[in-house]
């Protein structure tokens, strides 16, 4: 039986779920939209775990609200070192306002199948009727709160994967497709560098 690892967001779901409960309820109860200067969004800025390139800064002025300011928290808690090595981890926290905007994390994980894998990781941010499939990984979902792929990694032995799973906390003025949209544009830029970064050898299956 393959080992099953519950995904960092879940874990995280107790401190940042609420908080991410308080910031949707503002928003859903008329709180008044940013009315100040935007803050700029800088290429160099964004996490290098999201793929470092432009396409993720301009995914993340798309889905996130505007603040006078941005910040970015990349942490590489477990880089994977070799075919022997099975945990790979990882995090980005987009903050601004003093608020948490956005957390996007993977990790090497292993579920009998991924429908369980989808179960675990929507459970914090989304209902199942909220999400749809697009085509990325073995699987790959997406809402106007999450987007997540279930990345191939070891092609030999035990048939680990990456869970790579970008959450929004607060979102901006787009419309639903385009938050989407901007979701699935990240979740495929962290699965691109998380396959590259943990040396995984089955192929990603993740369009660049």
């Amino acid at each position: 039986m393959a080992m099953r690892k519950r995904p960092l967001l879940s874990l995280a779901g107790g401190v940042v779920g609420v908080v991410g409960l308080g910031f949707g309820l503002a928003y859903a109860c008329g709180a008044p939209p940013f009315d100040g200067e935007r803050g700029e969004i800088k290429d160099a800025a964004v996490c290098k775990t999201l793929g470092g390139s432009a396409g993720a800064a301009d995914a993340l002025r798309k889905v996130l609200p505007g603040e006078s300011s941005y910040s970015f928290d990349d942490q590489v808690m477990h880089r994977r070192i070799d075919d022997t090595d099975r945990t790979y981890e990882t995090s980005c926290f987009v903050n601004g306002g003093g608020k948490m905007l956005l957390v996007a994390t993977a990790e090497m994980v292993g579920y009998d199948k991924a429908e369980e894998w989808v179960g675990d990781v929507v459970a914090n941010a989304s209902a199942p009727s909220e999400v749809t499939s697009f085509q990325a990984g073995d699987k790959a979902v997406a809402s106007e709160r999450i987007a997540a792929i279930y990345v191939p990694c070891r092609d030999e032995g035990p048939r680990e994967h990456l869970s790579v799973v970008v959450e929004l906390k607060r979102r901006g003025g787009a419309a639903d497709a385009e938050v989407r949209d901007g979701l699935s544009s990240l979740a495929r830029g962290a699965a691109l560098f998380a396959h590259r970064q943990a040396k995984c050898d089955a192929p990603a299956k993740v369009a660049g």
